[in-house]
């Protein structure tokens, strides 16, 4: 009896002893633990270094299991500073802690920035969507200041926010303008205007990218549509066929000047009649073009429309700090008028009222051409951007030869004309 006391005594006493030592290695142990609730909008993940790392044992001297906060800390920026990679390091020293990554992984989304697409009806902007994504640095750092504590953190979340739309409307201004008239124009000249506009409609111009005309419009030939209308050629007016495309071109030019660019163009050789000399852009295909560079940070829009043989051109682009004015300075010759009488040529022109243009009449014009940028309403730079020479053109008219009943024949005499007969 005596003999089962003492065994009893020494076993109350082994697990006295055994308990003492638990309480002693949980108070001394369980400063090390993190215990973490990681939330995010009502998700609730729990964390707990003790379950995560009880199978682990064998290595939990070398990886640092038991340690404080600051020596956690210390032996963090070691492994961090030996090039080893941060989720390698993170995980080594909280084990799964990628686990906690997977489970809130549905947060995770890419940006999507807005949108604008621009064609021939116009702008059309899609919203966008900021993107988001979990800051595991900023979460490993705030779960060590658990040391023990059941903590919650918020899961920190990154945003990348996205370009909205508001944003890309401000680099859609209107830059500059210009309209001109074709209103005296016959239907193949109205026909090529309008199908050469609406080539170039809808277009835009990436930032760095340069615009040709040619290239946009293609050659005009009878196969791409274009009908035979009056042309300036040698010197000289002349049918071809695409007439009426180098006032398209011609409009486009001055829209570009007023939005802030100085294409490259070429004169015609004669004044043109739907925009003031120096401000021209001669077009052929093959030789003469019209071209510039966007040097803008933003895409350029072109927008063209024919109304009431109008033609208009329309440059969107990023807000330009200046309004900018046309000017220029001529000198002008004009051009003399010639009458002939040609029975044999002109056999419909009978009677001296009776009148046919063989030579339309060009004045010779020597022009300057200049831009001055306005600045808050100060005039703050003025800029030669041309210099062109026009040639003279006298004008031929042949007309009858006989005078009407009621036309006095001394009246007749006195006028000045060449008669061929």
């Amino acid at each position: 009896m005596k003999r089962i006391a003492v065994v009893l005594i020494v076993a109350l006493a082994v697990f006295a002893g055994a308990f003492v030592c638990e309480k002693a290695y949980a108070a001394q142990t369980y400063p090390w633990n993190v215990t973490v609730d990681v939330v995010y909008r009502g998700d609730v993940f729990r964390y707990d270094l003790r379950t995560q790392c009880g199978k682990l044992r064998d290595e939990a001297e070398r990886r640092g299991f038991y340690l404080c906060e600051r020596p956690r800390r210390d032996l963090c920026a070691r492994l961090l500073n030996a090039g080893l990679p941060r989720e390698a390091v993170y995980n080594y020293l909280l084990p799964d802690f990628d686990g906690i990554l997977r489970h809130f992984g549905y947060v995770e989304t890419r940006r999507e920035d807005a949108a604008v697409s621009f064609g021939k009806q116009g702008f059309c902007y899609r919203n966008g969507r900021d993107g988001a994504s979990i800051n595991a640095d900023k979460l490993f750092d705030e779960m060590l200041r658990s040391d023990g504590r059941l903590i919650t953190v918020q899961l920190p979340v990154t945003v990348d926010r996205a370009l909205t739309a508001e944003e890309l409307s401000r680099n859609t201004v209107l830059r500059g303008s210009f309209v001109t008239s074709y209103a005296n124009s016959g239907a193949n000249r109205c026909h090529n205007i309008a199908r050469a506009a609406e080539s170039v409609n809808g277009v835009t111009v990436e930032a760095g990218e340069t615009f040709s005309f040619n290239e946009t419009v293609g050659d005009r030939t009878e196969a791409n549509g274009y009908r035979t209308a009056k042309v300036i050629r040698d010197g000289g007016y002349t049918d071809g066929v695409g007439g009426g495309v180098c006032q398209v071109s011609t409009t486009l030019y001055n829209a570009l000047l007023l939005a802030g660019f100085v294409p490259k163009a070429v004169r015609h050789s004669l004044v043109s009649s739907y925009v003031k000399a120096g401000f021209d852009a001669m077009v052929s295909y093959g030789s003469a073009d019209l071209t510039f560079v966007n040097d803008t940070d933003h895409p350029l829009y072109i927008s063209a429309t024919t109304v009431g043989k109008t033609v208009r051109f329309d440059v969107y682009g990023e807000p330009n700090p200046y309004k900018i004015v046309r000017e220029s300075t001529e000198q002008r010759e004009k051009f003399a008028t010639e009458y002939v009488v040609d029975r044999q040529k002109y056999p419909e022109l009978i009677y001296t009222d009776q009148t046919k243009v063989v030579v339309s009449g060009s004045d010779g014009v020597k022009t300057k051409s200049y831009l001055k940028y306005y600045l808050d309403g100060k005039l703050v730079q003025t800029k030669l951007i041309r210099t062109d020479s026009y040639k003279r053109v006298d004008a031929v008219i042949a007309r009858g030869y006989l005078a009407r009943e009621s036309e006095a024949p001394a009246c007749w005499a006195r006028r000045a004309y060449k008669s061929f007969i």
